[in-house]
């Protein structure tokens, strides 16, 4: 089952031997990895280094939703920046 959650959700499958690696790349967050367990069932998500354990996939879809809203705090200073600077540039 989560096979099918994740390919829907873009990852691309990469098999190993004990258990299956997903990877998508996203370009806010860069890597994200998810790698299936059987022993407890679930799956491992790994985003900038950190691991989280989802059996659920209504927490799956919540974490996968904040992702998609969330920027780290240095390119929010990056785009706000360009922003002024565009704006600036405008001839009103």
């Amino acid at each position: 089952m989560y096979r099918n959650y994740l390919l829907k959700k873009q990852f691309w499958a990469k098999k190993k031997a004990d258990y299956l690696t997903f990877i998508r790349h996203d370009p806010h967050n860069g890597g994200i990895y998810a790698k299936i367990k059987f022993d407890p069932k679930g799956v491992d998500i790994t985003v900038n280094g950190e691991t989280n354990f989802f059996n659920n996939f209504n927490k799956l879809d919540e974490f996968f939703a904040k992702l998609e809203h969330s920027q780290n705090e240095f390119q929010r200073i990056l785009n706000r920046k360009l922003m002024s600077r565009k704006l600036r540039q405008l001839e009103i």
